[in-house]
């Protein structure tokens, strides 16, 4: 008999705590207004946008072209190129190996990956670099949080840019195409060059969480596609999320954007893309293919604090570790284990919300709101990333959330 109580209670809460958020009508309709207008006026190819509150659909929007030569539209089971929308997968992939007692936060990344003790700080004075020794080791949680000092490849003809270029460790094809090398053979090159500050001092965006994705298959001793799959991508049903696209998938492939002028033009067809043969660089930073409806379940088991549907990926504790703040003061933006840490304002809430996601180099990004179960995604394919639109249809959902 209590045990029927208890799961009546439950029940009734789980309903109660599902239907205090809702979006209004009118901010999903000027969302797909908003998408309608830019894709006539060219500001962008088009796009999707999936938004869940408490795990229920309440908005979702596919409209224009991913090839504006061929006139191919844009489909729910698109896939796209997520570029640093994999930062925060790999990043909790490597955390479900942390609650696995298979590391802790402050370990030196030297621990597991022996070239990392002989690191050293550049500074540049007059244009020339010396190398000095570091205040304390590069920790996992320095590459969780982009404050080891590793960036992504300056301009080649700087000091730093050289030491980057003259290894290898630097993307070509207007930035869509990564090292020849595996992630295991760039980590010990990266242990070679310089780290452009002292280990968490300040935030500094770069090729941190692929020395996280060696870590990952140094840890669970797979490789780093195996293990996500096992321990994310299969549990969530993300059957559209990997490194090297099946052949029997690559018709679902898209082309990618970029601008000349005023005018979008093709850069990576779809077609002959090199995404069609794979790279051997398995990035967790940024390597990921992947489609709006897979994302949108990592993005809502997020929102769900480590679960969906009864699957749970991660502890709640482990995520609210993830979605603290990591940076020091005065280092830079807010950013916690893999994810920006922001504030929404919310109807109804009686403070600001914590807001945690990130962004993809061709215009994908995503938001989750916890403590109003609201997940939030949205997908392009153009380089450079702006996240223009992204941002003002973010905005204007936010507006239109209430919780009672």
């Amino acid at each position: 008999m209590k045990k029927i109580l208890l799961t009546v209670l439950f029940l009734f809460a789980t309903t109660y705590a599902q239907a205090d958020t809702t979006l209004s009508g009118i901010a999903s309709q000027a969302v797909k207004d908003e998408i309608a207008r830019a894709t006539k006026a060219g500001e962008i190819e088009g796009g999707m946008i999936l938004v869940h509150v408490h795990g229920k659909q309440v908005l979702l929007d596919v409209q224009g072209y991913h090839d504006s030569e061929d006139k191919l539209e844009f489909k729910l089971d698109s896939l796209l190129r997520i570029y640093s929308m994999s930062k925060p997968i790999t990043s909790v992939v490597a955390m479900t190996l942390w609650e696995q007692g298979k590391f802790k936060l402050d370990d030196p990344v030297a621990n597991y990956i022996p070239s990392f003790k002989k690191v050293k700080v550049g500074v540049v004075v007059d244009g020339k670099m010396t190398r000095r020794e570091p205040e304390r080791p590069v920790t996992v949680r320095d590459l969780l949080s982009h404050t080891s000092g590793y960036s992504y490849s300056p301009a080649s003809g700087t000091p730093f840019g050289k030491e980057y270029h003259s290894r290898g460790v630097f993307y070509t094809h207007n930035g869509m195409y990564p090292p020849k090398m595996s992630i295991r053979e760039a980590a010990d090159q990266l242990a070679e060059i310089p780290l452009q500050h002292q280990p968490g001092e300040k935030w500094t965006y770069g090729l941190s969480v692929d020395i996280l994705g060696a870590l990952i298959e140094i840890w669970s001793g797979e490789s780093l596609e195996k293990y996500m799959k096992r321990s994310v991508f299969k549990p969530l049903h993300m059957n559209d999320t990997f490194f090297d696209i099946p052949r029997s998938k690559l018709n679902r492939f898209v082309s990618c954007h970029t601008w000349e002028g005023d005018r979008q033009v093709i850069v990576d067809k779809w077609s002959d893309s090199a995404y069609r043969d794979g790279f051997q660089f398995h990035s967790g930073g940024g390597g990921l293919v992947s489609t709006i409806g897979d994302y949108s379940q990592f993005s809502q088991m997020l929102a769900g604090w480590g679960q969906i549907n009864g699957t749970r990926i991660l502890k709640e504790e482990t995520l609210k570790e993830m979605f603290r703040n990591q940076v020091v003061p005065g280092g830079g933006r807010s950013f916690g284990l893999g994810f920006a840490v922001e504030t929404a304002e919310i109807s109804g809430a009686d403070k600001p919300l914590g807001q945690y996601g990130w962004g993809g180099y061709a215009n994908t990004e995503f938001r989750v709101i916890p403590d109003a179960g609201v997940s939030m995604v949205f997908m392009r394919q153009t380089v450079p990333s702006t996240h223009r639109m992204s941002k003002k249809l973010f905005g204007i959902l936010r507006s239109g959330i209430t919780i009672k």
